[in-house]
C-alpha cells in the first residue's frame, strides 16, 4: 500500500479527535486530567516511535502504532 494513504488517514482521524476535544472544552468538559492525558500520550507515543524505529522497523510502522492510539481515543472520546 502506499505510504501516503496511512499518513493521510492518520492526520484525519487525528484532526477528528482533536474536534472532539475543543468540544469537550468549548461544553466546559475539558478537564486538567483530559489535558494530563493527552500529554503522557504523546510523550508515550513518541517513545513508542523511537523503540520501533530502533528495532529496525519503518516509518510505516510509526504510522499504524499511532493510528491505533489514534483511533483508541476516538472510542474513549465518544464514549
Amino acid at each position: 500500500m502506499l505510504f501516503w494513504y496511512p499518513a493521510l488517514t492518520l492526520m484525519m482521524d487525528a484532526m477528528q479527535v482533536l474536534d472532539m476535544r475543543l468540544k469537550l472544552i468549548a461544553a466546559g468538559k475539558g478537564t486538567s486530567e483530559e489535558m494530563s492525558l493527552m500529554v503522557n500520550e504523546k510523550v508515550n507515543a513518541m517513545a513508542e516511535a523511537r523503540n520501533i524505529l530502533i528495532q529496525g522497523g519503518h516509518s510505516g510502522h510509526v504510522i499504524d502504532n499511532y493510528r491505533k492510539i489514534v483511533a483508541a481515543n476516538v472510542v474513549r472520546l465518544s464514549a
